[in-house]
């Protein structure tokens, strides 16, 4: 049950239901079984992935929101309280960052005063800067919030319960999430000293039936066998308590080592232009052994741009970049547009990896996937799910020099730890770009550098 003025996360592994729940709550779909209740007037709705029309102009989407408004001067209000300004209104929605795009679907849900935020991954593309802003928003909205998020010290900030999907049951926790894990720990311990002492129990019951076959009397030992039969059923079967079954996921490795002293990158007085436009300036960099590095800025700062020059994807204005001799660099890209929407699974693994049938039976089950996916189409795959195949499919190779933008973003948060462990173990460089702080601080970089209007600092 969501009450009113509740900050709430629903939380669990991708794919076991968290957007169907908003379908559902939305209407979009019915319920195999039970009743939805809702006292909530007006529902607004985030969803996880933008679309807009191709042409459509920030002019021409803000005009059809003043004539959804009673009140002319409502959408500037809410524009001024979103930080929201669009210098260009002739410029394409599409061209818009991630973080702009967010805040004008925040403008179109609050000029209709929602009482309840169904919020789907909110921060999943936004810089450092707009999730501390969202932040913000959640703690004075003056309404109920339902999010998904696997976003923890976003969580850590903004919500006072947490929904858990676990073992197909949903369970409650009040408080954010440090509290969530506590209580979840606190939870687990229990529950296996409970099983433990189930099983005693089932044990001395178990002899107990046993010896009552053995009396020789029939009448007396039907009866005592049903009486320790029955005794089974009511201390043990009606209550049963399972072994955990804990989500688990074993095809996530990374491998790969370098040397202590090893050259691994130089960038000697680096500069990069989009025609007019200076978007790196004056880049110089070494990294040598197995360097942890994370590379911080907002979006927009040139992050992308600097690792494509790295990785050979793009050819700098000007300036020398140097990689160590023998390198096998990873390149993990944020985005999955390169992906083959149409292709199926199996087709996708056979192609890019050379994985046969029988192969990738095992390959996904090691990845949480059932044998169905091999049938399923890439666009047919929620954005958790593409993103866990593609590390799958990254992490089956060895590499020296990792190179990762943004890996954690649409991972659940089991993945997230995983992953976080692996590259906390791993022996190669690490030029890591993420917002999500949490994963940041789990993986153990070792320095901090920040691009700025162009500028490495």
């Amino acid at each position: 049950m969501l009450n009113k003025n509740t900050k709430a996360a629903l939380i669990g592994p991708n794919g076991c239901g968290k957007t169907t729940l908003f379908k559902l709550i939305l209407k979009e779909t019915e319920p195999d079984g039970g009743t939805i209740a809702i006292e909530h007037e007006r529902i607004g709705y985030l969803p996880q992935e933008f679309i807009f029309e191709p042409k459509e102009t920030v002019k021409q989407y803000l005009d059809n929101l003043k004539i959804q408004s009673d009140d002319p001067k409502q959408l500037g209000k809410i524009m001024s309280e979103l930080f929201l300004k669009l210098d260009h209104p002739k410029q394409l929605l599409t061209s818009l960052s991630e973080g702009q795009k967010l805040k004008i679907i925040l403008a179109s849900i609050l000029i209709h005063k929602p009482t309840l935020l169904l919020l789907d991954e909110p921060t999943n593309h936004l810089d450092l800067e707009g999730i501390l802003w969202f932040e913000s928003f959640i703690q004075q909205f003056k309404g109920s919030v339902l999010m998904i998020s696997h976003d923890r010290a976003f969580l850590d900030h903004t919500v006072n319960q947490i929904f858990e999907f676990d073992e197909h049951k949903l369970t409650i926790f009040h408080g954010n999430y440090t509290d969530y894990k506590s209580q979840k720990e606190t939870q687990l311990h229990r529950r296996e000293i409970m099983l433990k002492v189930q099983e005693k129990k089932r044990q001395k019951l178990a002899e107990l039936i046993t010896n009552a076959h053995k009396i020789k009397d029939g009448k007396a030992r039907g009866k005592a066998v049903r009486a320790a039969e029955k005794r089974m059923e009511r201390e043990i079967t009606a209550n049963e308590i399972g072994k955990y079954q804990k989500y688990e996921i074993h095809g996530l490795h990374f491998t790969g080592n370098t040397h202590a002293a090893k050259l691994i990158l130089r960038l000697r007085d680096l500069n990069h232009a989009y025609g007019a436009k200076l978007v790196l300036e004056n880049i110089n960099l070494e990294l040598r052994g197995n360097e942890r590095v994370w590379l911080s800025g907002i979006n927009g700062a040139g992050k992308t741009t600097l690792l494509q020059i790295i990785t050979q994807h793009l050819i700098p204005t000007s300036g020398e970049i140097k990689l160590g001799e023998n390198m096998n660099i990873g390149y993990f890209r944020q985005n999955q547009q390169h992906l083959p929407m149409q292709r199926k699974v199996e087709e996708y693994l056979l192609d890019t990896a050379g994985i046969s049938h029988s192969k990738a039976i095992s390959f996904l089950g090691k990845l949480s996937f059932t044998k169905d996916y091999l049938n399923r189409k890439l666009g047919n795959l929620s954005p958790g799910e593409r993103a866990r195949l593609s590390l799958g499919l990254f992490t089956n190779q060895s590499f020296n020099f990792l190179i990762l933008d943004e890996p954690a973003n649409h991972l659940d948060i089991v993945t997230k730890e995983i992953i976080e462990k692996e590259l906390h173990q791993f022996s190669g460089a690490l030029l890591l770009v993420s917002h999500d702080r949490y994963f940041v601080e789990q993986v153990g970089v070792n320095r901090v550098l920040k691009l700025d209007n162009g500028i490495l600092s």
